[in-house]
């Protein structure tokens, strides 16, 4: 029997069922969704703390495997942290919006071409849906970069990738009025990331302020909010890019610090082996700004570049001491460098990314 559960946090009473690997087929079959015959194997991915994800191998359908998704009010991290299940509604419209943007045909034939999941199924009582799964013999990048592997044509084809999408949606007034409701990102990023931080430490708690106030007024193009390693799979000529709950039209900058603060959290990691990542974000910058400069002047870059930084400071800060830590940098003199940078980073409102890049290089050396 499927269990059911109970949703307090939403505003209205919301029970569905809870999936999970055990009783996943079971749940397929009684929605048509696979065959009644048919053979299939379900098991449990890791690596997310706010959804159950499950992948469903089709061994009589070779190349129709699917992810299935359900959305938890309660997310999988050490302290509480809560956000409505109906975010998972916001994910499927970013995730059709991101599809479209990334529809265009690339000129480079030798790049690697980035991709979204097509959604296949629906389940709107139960808060799930369906989705195409990335090639069987996909790599997490994130854990490519745990290994010592620093690639720069990924992180060109995420410069790309994250510049498409910027770009496609810039000043888009129909985009903006889909996902204009940002309750999950303020829910899942401003709070657990920029306001956790605040509240730990409160001398900075007004540059914090400054950080929240200019995230929420820069409202530009779709916003990811997820961009990150661990929500980019790998594959020959290719990678896949996933989690779209936290999609809005926002600010630009926050995707870019987002993105950056996992980049240079992990040359930290390897340092004093660490040019190799920071390599990999001038690469990415360089393809950003190539796809960006069809739709902003270079006044106007080089304010969402001073963004970016703050940004990147405050996310990278938040890893550490907020909600989200990450698990990877236990050395408390690499913490210290990191917490450092961040700090005066943060009390600088007109640094670019080579000034940041110099600053870390000269903490960590």
């Amino acid at each position: 029997m499927i269990p059911r559960f109970v949703d307090h946090y939403t505003a209205a009473m919301t029970t569905f069922h809870l999936l999970d690997a055990a009783n996943a087929e079971s749940y397929l079959r009684g929605t048509g969704w696979i065959g009644p015959d048919e053979r299939v194997s379900v098991r449990a991915l890791s690596g997310g703390v706010s959804n159950e994800v499950l992948y469903v191998t089709r061994p009589d359908r070779p190349g129709e495997d699917f992810v299935l998704k359900q959305a938890r009010a309660q997310l999988r991290t050490p302290d509480p942290w809560f956000c409505g299940v109906d975010r998972i509604w916001r994910e499927v419209e970013v995730l059709r919006i991101c599809e479209r943007l990334l529809a265009v045909p690339r000129k480079d034939e030798d790049a690697l071409v980035a991709q979204t999941p097509r959604i296949l199924h629906e389940d709107r009582d139960n808060f799930a849906f369906a989705m195409t799964a990335a090639p069987a013999e996909h790599r997490v990048w994130k854990a490519e970069l745990l290994e010592g592997q620093a690639r720069p044509d990924i992180a060109a084809a995420c410069g790309r990738l994250l510049g498409q999408l910027h770009a496609g949606s810039w000043l888009d007034a129909a985009v903006a009025t889909r996902l204009d409701d940002r309750r999950v990102f303020d829910e899942l990023r401003l709070d657990p990331y920029y306001r956790s931080v605040a509240r730990a430490h409160s001398d900075y708690a007004p540059a914090f302020e400054r950080l929240i106030d200019s995230v929420w007024q820069h409202r530009r193009c779709l916003v990811h909010a997820d961009f990150s390693p661990k929500n980019l799979l790998v594959f020959r000529r290719g990678l896949l890019m996933v989690d779209f709950e936290t999609g809005h039209f926002g600010d630009p900058a926050f995707d870019l610090g987002f993105f950056l603060s996992h980049l240079v959290l992990k040359a930290a990691r390897f340092a004093p082996q660490h040019e190799a990542y920071l390599q990999l974000t001038n690469v990415f910058w360089r393809e950003y700004r190539a796809e960006l400069s069809r739709c902003v002047d270079d006044g106007a870059w080089s304010d969402l570049e001073h963004r970016a930084v703050q940004n990147f400071a405050g996310c990278a800060w938040a890893r550490l001491d907020g909600i989200s830590k990450i698990d990877y940098l236990a050395d408390p003199a690499r913490r210290d460098v990191i917490r450092s940078l961040c700090q005066n980073l943060l009390e600088e409102t007109n640094s670019d990314w080579h000034a940041a890049l110099g600053q870390f290089s000269s903490r960590v050396s």
